[in-house]
């Protein structure tokens, strides 16, 4: 492995446990007792995932809430002047290609490394045409720990912290399949080819921000 796909390798594997981790809920079974979080289906991994590697989509999907909550209005101009003027869509997005269900990359490996270091456990389900369903992710005692300790002096990675703690707060509740629906929303996401990178919307939320907020962005 190169220089350049460590890298990767490890940006993956930080991304997706912060997700499962920042996106799950508080489980107790004492069949389970290592187990302290939950986090279910891989559909809502993938649609969390776009927009962390996606600011622009995401800042998108901000001003949509701010256009119907008009509490929202004065937090989300400062949210994605912030992305824009961090140079975000450009220096941090990372592109998903579209396939049958929208935006997807296979996790399989990164989920098997969190796996084999107890960071969390993973069950799923067969259907009658043996496609696997059902997926829930556990998160381990051990991974919290390392959350609230080592992760804390790891100033490198908390942008995807605060990002999915950002995400979290404004989409948080909605699942997997409405997220999907959200992102079929937009034209370019929709209209992409299957097997095709989804391409940026920069311009379009610029337009909609000046719109909005009769500023340019």
């Amino acid at each position: 492995m190169d220089q350049l796909d460590a890298v990767r390798s490890y940006k993956d594997r930080i991304r997706i446990f912060f997700i499962l981790y920042y996106f799950s809920e508080p489980f107790i079974d004492p069949i389970r007792p290592e187990a302290v979080r939950v986090f279910r289906t891989e559909t809502r991994i993938q649609k969390i995932d776009f927009l962390l590697r996606n600011p622009d989509y995401l800042a998108y999907e901000l001003l949509l809430q701010a256009k119907g909550d008009e509490r929202k209005k004065d937090e989300v101009k400062a949210i994605v002047k912030q992305i824009f003027n961090d140079q975000e869509p450009l220096l941090k997005r990372l592109e998903m290609e579209k396939f049958f269900f929208g935006a997807y990359e296979d996790i399989d490996d990164v989920v098997a490394f969190l796996k084999g270091i107890k960071f969390i456990d993973f069950t799923s389900k067969k259907s009658r045409d043996f496609k696997t369903i059902d997926k829930q992710y556990f998160i381990m005692k051990a991974a919290e720990e390392k959350v609230n300790s080592a992760l804390a002096g790891m100033p490198n990675i908390h942008w995807y912290e605060d990002r999915c703690k950002l995400i979290a707060k404004y989409f948080g509740d909605l699942s997997g399949s409405q997220l999907k629906v959200n992102q079929y929303r937009v034209d370019e996401y929709r209209d992409t080819s299957y097997h095709q990178y989804i391409g940026t919307i920069e311009q379009t939320v610029k337009t909609d921000f000046s719109k909005l907020y009769n500023e340019i962005l």
